[in-house]
């Protein structure tokens, strides 16, 4: 986590089954489906401008959330998936002491990543009340993340797999893929490893100081079956992998680059402009995104955002999502999706398109965003090659567009493009690039 753990504390917090009324309040049941078929949802109770209440549908009644306000106006904020795939719904609803106020929504279809375009998507780094500093029950997280709209459950404790049972129980019962991690956490220092069994990572006690080789760490981990390694909030001043580089002791033998992290900030910012130093370096890190959320009911940790979506061809698997991720076929958003390809679809981010001397590449973009709790749309797209900005597109907060570029790359070059929202949200994508013969 990048910053100071804040306990959010709303006035009356349930969820699951009916609840007895307490002195002064009323029950609220929110039913929501899609499609016709119940889904899980993220409740967010308002008044007076404030947060009352952050709910969720139960892990074992999807499409159904029930819980207590006391007597009053409220704004209940529904949502599934809102902010990738369609809005929220808004209902205003008055609750009296001691009755039920039911809430039906249905959602509207909204925009399917991935049965437009083959992309789903993972947030790759979560945690549950397994660490020392989250709230989150493990199984409970289950339904926190469906609600997001994930296509697969992503556990990273830290230092532990204690959580890995129950979430992966519960998924299963909800016939929801996962894959289980671990947040190797040094006083310094902090990695997340994955897909592993459970276990507490022996860090070295030079690790733990910040100083020593992070070698054995990441040996540790690939013997517990880690795939990948990657670098958590590279910058984040309470635990700056990416300040020892250049030093003795900094291995460079992880796979993913978190470049966004909670809230984008200026920490993600040095850290995308030091994955382009090593993309021109010739080192082919692979952009990744995680809420790091660790409190379901706090507002400022909202699981699902930003998150990772990763191309993959034909039916989903964790093994070829995890394949695919490797590859580098993925973009990292707050919310803007991008479908980015080369040469009419041939290549996409990972791939390397092969080009004779003085031939172009073509590349095009198809972009969506969807609104949040208010309308939003799509303000900007470039084309950024070898870490410089070489096209920009205004695209006057329309909610869908296609953006094609032609280029005549110099040998070694790399593309990616960066979309930008009307509120501010973004996405990069992982690179294309371009070998020349």
């Amino acid at each position: 986590m990048r910053s100071a753990v804040v306990l959010f504390s709303c006035l009356l917090c349930a969820v699951g089954p009916s609840i007895a009324f307490a002195q002064g309040t009323g029950e609220v049941a929110v039913g929501a489906t899609l499609a016709g078929s119940p889904v899980d949802v993220r409740v967010v109770a308002r008044t007076d401008g404030e947060v009352a209440g952050i709910f969720y549908s139960s892990v074992v009644a999807p499409g159904s959330a029930r819980f207590s306000l006391p007597a009053g106006a409220y704004t209940l904020v529904v949502e599934h998936g809102a902010g990738f795939a369609r809005g929220a719904e808004v209902r205003e609803i008055t609750v009296q002491a001691g009755e039920e106020v039911r809430v039906e929504v249905e959602f509207p279809q909204g925009f399917s990543p991935s049965q437009a375009w083959g992309y789903y998507g993972v947030d790759l780094h979560a945690h549950s009340n397994a660490s020392f500093d989250a709230s989150t029950p493990p199984d409970e997280l289950i339904a926190v993340q469906l609600a997001a709209g994930l296509d697969i459950g992503f556990l990273s404790d830290h230092n532990t797999g204690d959580g890995h049972a129950p979430f992966a129980s519960a998924a299963k019962k909800r016939g929801f893929p996962v894959i289980l991690g671990v947040e190797i956490t040094a006083f310094r220092w902090h990695w997340t490893a994955y897909p592993v069994d459970p276990y507490v990572p022996q860090i070295p006690p030079m690790v733990w100081m910040g100083v020593g080789s992070p070698a054995p760490t990441f040996a540790e981990a690939r013997l517990h079956g880690a795939q990948f390694i990657q670098v958590a909030h590279p910058y984040w001043s309470g635990a700056p992998y990416f300040e020892a580089l250049g030093r003795d002791f900094f291995d460079p033998n992880f796979d993913l680059i978190e470049i966004a992290n909670s809230e984008f900030d200026e920490e993600d910012q040095r850290a995308v402009e030091q994955l382009f130093a090593f993309w021109n370096e010739g080192k082919r890190y692979v952009a990744v995104a995680g809420s790091d959320a660790h409190h379901w009911q706090d507002p400022t940790h909202i699981y699902g955002r930003p998150r990772t979506y990763v191309y993959v061809e034909g039916e989903l698997t964790v093994e070829k999502w995890l394949a695919a991720l490797g590859k580098g076929r993925a973009f990292a958003t707050y919310g803007p999706l991008v479908d980015f390809t080369a040469q009419g679809g041939a290549a996409r981010p990972g791939d390397t398109v092969v080009l004779a001397r003085g031939e172009e590449i073509r590349l095009q973009a198809e972009l969506f965003v969807a609104p949040r709790e208010a309308p939003r749309g799509l303000a900007l797209a470039q084309v950024i090659k070898n870490g410089e900005v070489v096209r920009d597109f205004p695209l006057d907060g329309r909610a869908e567009a296609t953006v094609t570029f032609a280029d005549a790359p110099t040998p070694g070059s790399w593309y990616v493009v960066r979309v930008v929202a009307t509120d501010g949200d973004q996405a990069y994508t992982n690179p294309i690039w371009v070998e020349v013969r």
